[in-house]
């Protein structure tokens, strides 16, 4: 299905690149996920925030269909996932992620293709031009054809997101891409996610930083196994409904540590007086 197809009006709710009702996950009686209601519009840069174990990557798992829900349905652009697979860019955690698998860089971009060029053909000229534009895209082209495993966490964080760019895919998802990289990868996937979001793409990010959403994120969800809130950045992110997901915990991860205040002046030095 092409990028610009058509919707059809009577799919369920095809105006939100990404639809969940009434979804509910649990990890034997434990409830992960629990009565989730969310829309993102298309277009937008969003971030998914909460503390840790509050299902924001279940979340991520469930919407792709790796995790299979006790009730409730996810959505994409009004279709089921399973008729989304090739429209959806996905870049994991690192974690989750075999690194000792004997592969190079461009053989994992490359991988981006195999829905569009079949699993048993071999990429062409044309498919590997356009791994390597990936590539280059992230300052990676250099590292085509180093083993995967020989990489930084950055580098290798730079490599799976070009295997999501290279699928030209109009929603991008991504868990956690800042996590232990550093600040030079950091600032290369923000201004690439921008870029994409501002030529019509969806971003969808689960983030860790709380000092960073208000200036690099649009749209905002805010969740602690239900959604707490969710819109636009400038209305949802408020003291208040972090402190709803956070708890006492806010003070410590949600601003830096302030200054120590100046030294007071020594009363015993007068400004007229000349000093040794």
């Amino acid at each position: 299905m092409p990028v610009d197809a058509p919707l059809d009006p009577a799919l369920h709710e095809p105006q939100f690149a990404l639809h969940v009702e009434d979804l509910t996950v649990s990890y034997g009686a434990t409830p992960a996920l629990w009565d989730i209601d969310l829309d993102i519009p298309p277009g937008v840069m969003a971030a998914i925030i909460g503390p840790n174990g509050s299902g924001k990557s279940t979340l991520l798992k469930t919407a792709l269909g790796l995790v299979k829900p006790v009730a409730g349905h996810v959505r994409f652009l009004g279709f089921p996932v399973a008729q989304m697979r090739g429209r959806i860019g996905y870049v994991p955690q690192r974690q989750a992620v075999d690194w000792d698998f004997p592969t190079t860089a461009r053989d994992v971009v490359e991988m981006g293709l195999y829905r569009s060029l079949g699993w048993f053909r071999r990429p062409g000229r044309a498919a590997r031009a356009r791994a390597m534009a990936a590539l280059a895209e992230l300052g990676m082209q250099d590292y085509a054809e180093r083993q995967i495993s020989q990489l930084s966490g950055g580098q290798q964080q730079r490599v799976f997101l070009a295997r999501a760019l290279v699928q030209e895919a109009p929603i991008l998802i991504l868990d956690e891409p800042m996590a232990g990289v550093d600040a030079a990868t950091e600032a290369v996937i923000f201004d690439l996610l921008k870029r994409l979001r501002d030529q019509g793409r969806t971003v969808i990010v689960v983030h860790h930083d709380l000092t960073t959403v208000q200036s690099h994120f649009d749209w905002l969800v805010i969740m602690n196994v239900r959604v707490i809130a969710q819109g636009p950045v400038a209305q949802v992110y408020t003291p208040e409904n972090l402190r709803a997901a956070y708890g006492r915990h806010l003070a410590m991860i949600a601003a830096p540590p302030a200054p120590p205040p100046p030294a007071p002046p020594d009363p015993s030095l007068d400004e007229t007086t000349p000093l040794p």
